[in-house]
């Protein structure tokens, strides 16, 4: 009898030892008592002396699934930390590569230097069309200080993309400058989030990743650039994982956060939707665009996924 028709009859029959079970399924009380240890090694079950204890479903598939987002989790983290190693490592690589470049290098170099580098790398290599472009931002006070026609312009540039993110630190949550340029730039699409502990300035727009010359500056005088699609991809896998730890600015939820908190309890995404207010079909395009957020096509990945980050409300 295979795992779960056996698990099935043990819900049925409730058997209290291996020997009861064995018997009840018609098996022999040796391959009885191996499926029994599988089951309790899944956490379906559990089994102490021959005697066999239950928790209903819904208990120890919770109880599964928080060990599995712990595990996600912390593979995650370890995933993010050699990710961002290996991206730290690239400025140093790319000096050496740019020495002996030829112009027929198929992942040409760019470099930049002044006080306005890190703007005028991107003025230069990325403004053709891409679908995103984001940003890691330690350090605004140069921004800050960029004259407001040079500023106009640079919101400018994002119109038509999809997906304009920027991270900044949170040491600036309450700063008034920051709510403005928040305000300002939000009428162009452009998101923010704030984290602490930025690793450093770097971008990446379309198939251009910019880093400092030295990682880890906030807002270098120096930069490379480098238009390479696989390149541009790991930082992008090291930018979601750093996205998904951020909050967004005055800690504003996800369209999607107070629907998906009400099906944790059990309620339909249609019962949610008119339980807050909002058309069945909007909270159908709400949960559309967090499955996309999350990279996941089903409602329990997104679970799964939207629990894995830690603050499920504050998304």
């Amino acid at each position: 009898m295979e795992d779960r028709a056996l698990l099935e009859l043990i819900y049925r029959s409730r058997p209290e030892t291996v020997a009861e079970l064995a018997t009840t399924a018609h098996a022999d009380e040796g391959e009885a008592a191996d499926a029994v240890a599988r089951l309790a090694h899944e956490g379906a079950i559990s089994v102490r002396d021959g005697t066999i204890a239950y928790a209903t479903p819904a208990m120890w598939t919770a109880d599964v699934v928080e060990r599995e987002v712990r595990t996600m989790r912390q593979t995650a983290d370890e995933a993010a930390s050699r990710i961002e190693a290996l991206v730290a490592d690239l400025p140093g690589l790319l000096r050496h590569w740019a020495v002996g470049e030829a112009s027929s290098d198929l992942v040409p170099v760019f470099v930049r230097h002044g006080p306005q580098a890190a703007e005028d790398l991107w003025y230069d290599i990325a403004r053709e069309h891409s679908n995103t472009a984001w940003s890691v931002l330690p350090d605004l006070e140069r921004y800050l200080q960029t004259d407001l026609a040079r500023s106009s312009r640079f919101a400018e540039m994002f119109v038509g993309k999809r997906s304009v993110r920027a991270l900044l630190p949170r040491s600036m949550a309450n700063d008034p400058r920051l709510l403005a340029i928040a305000e300002r730039y939000a009428a162009v699409g452009v998101e923010f989030r704030l984290l602490d502990d930025l690793p450093s300035w770097f971008w990446i727009d379309g198939d251009v990743l910019a880093l400092p010359i030295e990682w880890g500056e906030g807002w270098p005088s120096s930069v490379i650039g480098v238009r390479s699609a696989s390149l541009a991809e790991l930082a992008r896998s090291l930018y979601r994982e750093l996205w998904h730890r951020a909050e967004p600015i005055g800690g504003v939820e996800q369209p999607w956060a107070p629907l998906l908190a009400l099906m944790k309890q059990g309620i339909t995404l249609d019962g949610a939707s008119r339980r807050l207010g909002i058309n069945p079909r909007t909270g159908r395009r709400r949960i559309a665009s967090a499955m996309e957020e999350y990279g996941v096509s089903t409602l329990f990945a997104l679970g799964v996924a939207w629990a894995a980050d830690g603050r499920p409300t504050t998304r």
